[in-house]
């Protein structure tokens, strides 16, 4: 099986192509832009797909709704006047994958991206979190913050995300638990899996703790987006089936 892709977009002020790979090559420290093709000059087999786009008078209300809030009115008035956008494509599925893409995208910010929104999850980031993220690029915490968001729907939570590190996403249903405890459920248990990476198989169980109840596994398949669509996890979902006293 083919790691997953990795997609962010980096939008900014850049009035053409040249640009950019001005400003890369002055601002980056040792990054450059060669085709389309990102790569740091230290590690030139280490290569970023990039693809650049247009303005596009819809990006900052989709950077406002996947940043959730933590966006002020100059940030996406700076986003709403961008000239052209990033894209970077980079193979996924582990965790030092993610953060060799936290690094490029880093890259771009310092080139004169205004911020970073990851296709492949729906979650927005503004320049000044990203950087953050960078000081922290060790921290598999850090990194699933950045990269997993959890999605409620009318019957059952479920994560977007955790492709990116080549692992299954998580599912559980609202007649079964809380979304207090849904959110606390699947956190650790997709932090279990990104940190300790078992071996988990159908009808093994997991629980919080001791003090808490257990849920059965079940895994199927990705069925809530297409195979085309960023969101798609080719690693499938584990289902948290809460088991009966």
């Amino acid at each position: 099986m083919e790691n997953s892709r990795i997609i962010l977009c980096i939008p900014g002020p850049w009035k053409d192509k040249s640009e950019i790979v001005e400003a890369i090559a002055r601002k980056s420290e040792g990054y450059i832009l060669a085709g389309n093709h990102l790569s740091k000059l230290v590690e030139p087999s280490n290569f970023f797909e990039v693809e650049i786009y247009d303005y596009d008078e819809y990006l900052a209300e989709a950077f406002e709704i996947a940043g959730n809030g933590t966006f002020s009115k100059p940030q996406l008035n700076q986003i709403e006047n961008h000239s052209l956008a990033i894209y970077l494509i980079a193979e996924g599925g582990s965790i030092d994958k993610v953060a060799k893409v936290v690094e490029a995208a880093y890259a771009l910010l310092e080139a004169g991206g205004f911020g970073v929104k990851i296709e492949s999850s729906g979650i927005a980031s503004t320049g000044e979190k990203w950087r953050s993220l960078c000081g922290n690029i060790n921290d598999e915490v850090s990194l699933f913050n950045a990269f997993v968001t959890i999605i409620e729907e009318t019957d059952f939570y479920y994560t977007c995300g955790m492709h990116c590190f080549g692992l299954s996403d998580v599912i559980t249903f609202k007649n079964q638990v809380s979304t207090e405890y849904a959110q606390d459920l699947m956190r650790i248990f997709c932090l279990y899996n990104l940190v300790e990476r078992p071996k988990l198989v159908d009808s093994s169980t997991f629980s919080i703790d001791e003090h808490n109840p257990s849920f059965i596994l079940k895994h199927t398949k990705c069925r809530h987006f297409s195979e085309s669509h960023p969101f798609h996890n080719k690693y499938g979902i584990w289902a948290l089936v809460k088991k009966d006293v």
